[in-house]
């Protein structure tokens, strides 16, 4: 008992029958839970699980083994367990739910609020959800939710809310929030005799109102609003622009039907910018749930097989130029020097267009102005690295026209392939395609061709025509 109470002690815990306190230090959390898990001492485990904030529980389960996770799993609480499998990080979370059968997850989702639910069953690989969502039929409120659209406000939207009748008065209303203590309340809806959403106030102005008047009196009847139809990424922005802790959501006829709120937003956010990350490079989330390399490889083929493609093309313009490069050998030393400038530019601009467009900051109908923006970027960037780069070839080869024509070729093709950096997301977005998907391979693959034609071009023009002249 003695040695159990030092151990418990250097660990930060009170040793009495269980855990008293949990210690600030995750590593501890981790070094105690490991040596729980070692003696057995599943009580003791229990006790501090109780204790454990989810996010806490799931940074124990990503430094745990393999084995350890799955021996600590089999003593957590079913409930313990689905408050941290919205906790996860993508790669624990996969390696996790891999090993819980559909039934087993059903058991699990009951214990989570409808909305985490929903975000829980889309973030399953296909195969999964296809059998889980049969399951989930005899939860109403999660499958009422599963009937709207992926990637929709509806969807994602938490049904627990304090909507209130324009009619009632302030004292009211405040009486009304008292009693509901389970609800999110971050503003009040106000809705009329048909739950046609008509209004909203702050709880601060709900306050400092005059307690007889009726809230159609000092309620704002401008509300922000979505529709359950509206996309994930479109809620994001309006809660962004408009500051909002909770947007409200309603159906064709103007009806409350839930709320989105911030913490629903994070995610979202966090889960566009992955997947635009995925597409950016050619490839997808779902590879992270495939054990076969084979099918993981075939993911990334798509993209890949079209850069192969255009390389090939890139090498037949060297192979076109060839009687510049047997004539001025010297040329085919800096071809790595024009294209990964080149690239480099390209995929520079379509990262920010692409992010931009993903976060509102670009209206698709009038983009223009940050077109001639990264042409003025490509612009300055190709006077200043052609520069460089054209001194520095004079002093390494004393050819004046060899370094002109570096210059030269690295200017000409940094403005074009910021050109096409920047048009290329905005073409796509235009025709309702995301812009993330063609953009990585397209613009790496794009530039490489069109530099090697710009830079052997001018080699061909101004040292062999040129110089033979």
């Amino acid at each position: 008992m003695e040695a159990q109470k030092r151990e418990l002690e250097g660990a930060g815990l009170l040793p009495e029958e269980g855990i008293d306190q949990v210690p600030k230090s995750r590593k501890i959390i981790v070094a105690t839970v490991r040596r729980f898990l070692r003696k057995k001492a599943y009580t003791h485990l229990k006790k501090l699980l109780d204790k454990l904030h989810p996010a806490d529980f799931a940074h124990v389960l990503k430094a745990l083994s393999r084995e350890e996770r799955e021996e600590l799993l089999r003593v957590a609480s079913p409930q313990q367990i689905a408050n941290v499998l919205t906790k996860l990080d993508s790669l624990t979370f996969t390696e996790i739910v891999d090993k819980i059968s559909p039934e087993k997850l059903a058991e699990y989702i009951k214990y989570i609020p409808p909305d985490d639910a929903i975000m829980l069953v889309d973030a399953l690989p296909d195969e999964k959800k296809e059998k889980l969502i049969p399951l989930l039929e005899r939860y109403t409120e999660i499958w009422k939710l599963l009937q709207y659209g992926e990637e929709t406000a509806g969807r994602i939207m938490s049904t627990d809310f304090l909507a209130l009748h324009e009619d009632l008065t302030v004292e009211q209303a405040i009486e009304e929030v008292r009693k509901a203590k389970d609800k999110e309340v971050f503003y009040l809806y106000v809705v009329d005799s048909r739950n046609h959403l008509v209004g909203v106030i702050s709880l601060r102005e709900l306050i400092l109102s005059d307690p007889h008047k009726k809230l159609k009196e000092v309620m704002n009847p401008n509300v922000i609003y979505v529709t359950v139809d509206t996309d994930q990424e479109e809620v994001a922005r309006i809660v962004d622009k408009y500051d909002l802790l909770a947007v409200p959501v309603v159906d064709a006829e103007k009806k409350l039907v839930g709320i989105v709120t911030a913490d629903d937003v994070i995610d979202i956010i966090v889960e566009e910018a992955t997947e635009d990350i995925y597409k950016m490079v050619g490839t997808t989330d779902e590879e992270l749930w495939e054990k076969s390399l084979f099918k993981i490889a075939m993911y990334r083929l798509p993209w890949l097989s079209f850069s192969l493609i255009g390389e090939l093309i890139s090498g037949y313009v060297i192979h076109f130029y060839n009687n510049t490069i047997k004539e001025f050998v010297s040329v085919s030393f800096f071809i790595p020097l024009v294209m990964a400038l080149a690239g480099n530019v390209g995929n520079q601009s379509q990262t920010i267009v692409v992010r931009s467009l993903a976060t509102g900051r670009i209206d698709i109908e009038k983009p223009w102005k940050v077109v001639v923006r990264q042409i003025g970027v490509g612009f300055i960037m190709g006077i200043i690295a052609g520069a460089v780069a054209a001194v520095a070839v004079y002093v390494l080869q004393w050819d004046h026209r060899l370094s002109l024509v570096i210059g030269l070729s690295i200017l000409v093709s940094m403005v074009i392939t910021a050109s096409v950096g920047t048009l290329t997301p905005l073409f796509f977005k235009k025709f309702n395609i995301d812009p993330a998907l063609p953009s990585g391979p397209f613009i790496t693959t794009f530039s490489d061709i069109l530099a090697n034609f710009i830079y052997l071009s001018l080699a061909t023009l101004l040292l062999l025509n040129f110089g033979n002249g």
